[in-house]
């Protein structure tokens, strides 16, 4: 599907082996930078840090809870790919300070040019899908950052919210790519996410030929009206089969033809390089 736009929306990285005498020196800075302070919470990483320049931001975390008393931790951070270049000083002084640099996560954005009504999704894995303000999620609130977390909405109203006019329809499918194992950054490009074993997704075309019970059905779970969990199993598989029949999409293709146009700069920023050779045979789930 040609007419279908990817992107990056977030990007998180992990340094790995940075000692607790340069964590200080940054923490001093940020104090002297952004006047402020760290969160400290007891889930995740100790210290959290919000550094903002305008209208760029970067999460910084550091300290594992996880990880045994020592005198380097681990250090990730997160951000929008646009924003590295913003924080290119930071990212250099981290880069000297690491044993390694690791790929973490990202959230892979698919816009769809029509209207959510039109954008079907089914979880293959039996993920519940709940609807929070138009919203549509496949998995618990805890699941957020696991991989093939899955949110759909209408990225027109979203923008549209925020004061920017869009011409056209476009729906989003943000999908959270999160590798089991661990890949160097510079040899993320080598490895693209895959989410067809995780969910069917078919862009409605025509119904006309369908039956009108299961016509209503599609209806009301495509506005809204309705969750699939609240259908028979028997319904879900029908349904299942007739968007067999619309025009299906191909996560895994997609993503494989754009992936290193998408990683590339993400890589050229953190660390510098670009790697064609695989490390390993890495799998996410």
């Amino acid at each position: 599907m040609n007419n279908v736009q990817l992107s990056i929306d977030k990007v998180s990285v992990e340094y790995q082996g940075v000692t607790v005498s340069f964590y200080n020196q940054l923490a001093l800075s940020f104090r002297d930078w952004f006047d402020i302070k760290p969160a400290i919470r007891h889930k995740g990483y100790v210290y959290h840090w919000n550094l903002a320049l305008d209208d760029a931001y970067l999460y910084l975390r550091y300290q594992p809870w996880r990880q045994k008393k020592s005198l380097k931790y681990t250090l990730q951070i997160e951000t929008h790919p646009d924003y590295l270049v913003r924080f290119q000083k930071l990212l250099s002084a981290l880069y000297r300070h690491t044993q390694k640099v690791y790929f973490s996560r990202c959230e892979l954005a698919f816009d769809f040019p029509y209207p959510m009504s039109n954008v079907f999704i089914a979880s293959n894995t039996g993920r519940n899908m709940n609807i929070y303000e138009g919203t549509r999620y496949f998995g618990r609130k805890d699941e957020s950052k696991a991989h093939a977390f899955c949110r759909n909405y209408d990225k027109k109203a979203e923008q549209i919210a925020k004061g920017i006019l869009e011409e056209g329809e476009r729906t989003r499918v943000e999908l959270v790519y999160r590798p089991d194992e661990k890949i160097p950054l510079e040899s993320i490009i080598q490895y693209p996410p895959k989410f067809n074993d995780y969910y069917t997704c078919s862009v409605i075309t025509e119904l006309q030929t369908v039956r009108a019970e299961k016509r209503a059905m599609i209806l009301a779970l495509q506005h809204g009206l309705m969750t699939p969990d609240e259908l028979s199993k028997h319904h879900r598989a029908s349904i299942k089969e007739i968007m067999s029949s619309q025009q299906l999409v191909d996560f895994d293709a997609l993503a494989a033809q754009h992936w290193e146009d998408l990683m590339t700069l993400t890589c050229a920023l953190v660390c510098g390089r670009v790697s064609h050779l695989p490390v390993q045979e890495v799998h996410a789930g």
